[in-house]
């Protein structure tokens, strides 16, 4: 009888080990795991450093699919590619690239989703549309209003950098997600969904 209540005693401990080892992984890959949403970014010198602390980006808001966010200040992988967030409810800026509101095209990008699927901070991204707005806060408070010029798709690996991080020209911010296929082998989306928009101050170039 002693053998039998020990050998349960043994095999509930087993079970009971195995289901949080299972509970575990299951929370990490859902809450930390993140697809990879990268595109491939300009090398150069971060302009973080160059800006008045007081102006970096600290919050998007955009009324029109709900989101209201911080911002992370993001670099360059060792893949070369403009990394991520490090979760699915902040965006990332792309600290190498333009402030928001300076000369030339800034770039802010967030997870559609995470691995089992649960929406991440862009997850509507693709519901906007032209004269649709969008705010960015800076670190001082001073809020800063831009308004949606037009959407692209492209292939996954054929984003035109120029274009998505064009240092030049009339102030523009540009939002990145991942939308389409998803590819097993490549853990990442087929399309990468680009936002474009301008300062509402300023006119349509």
């Amino acid at each position: 009888m002693y053998m039998i209540r020990w050998t349960l005693n043994v095999a509930l401990v087993v079970i009971l080990t195995a289901a949080a080892a299972v509970f575990t992984f299951v929370f990490i890959r859902t809450f930390f795991y993140l697809p990879d949403e990268e595109i491939r970014a300009p090398p150069g010198e971060t302009l973080e450093e160059a800006v008045d602390p007081t102006q970096h980006p600290a919050r998007l808001v955009i009324p029109a699919i709900g989101v209201d966010a911080d911002v992370q200040h993001v670099g360059i992988n060792e893949a070369g590619n403009m990394a991520t967030p490090s979760n699915f409810e902040d965006v990332g800026w792309y600290k190498y690239g333009v402030a928001p509101g300076g000369r030339g095209s800034a770039v802010i990008a967030g997870h559609v989703d995470n691995s089992l699927g649960l929406p991440g901070v862009f997850k509507r991204l693709n519901e906007l549309k032209s004269g649709d707005d969008i705010f960015v806060e800076s670190a001082s408070g001073e809020r800063q209003h831009f308004v949606i010029v037009s959407t692209r798709s492209y292939p996954y690996d054929d984003v035109p950098v120029d274009v998505v991080f064009n240092p030049q020209g009339s102030a523009r911010l540009n939002l990145i997600t991942c939308e389409g296929r998803w590819l097993s082998e490549n853990r990442t989306y087929d399309q990468r969904l680009v936002v474009f928009a301008r300062l509402a101050n300023e006119t349509e170039t």
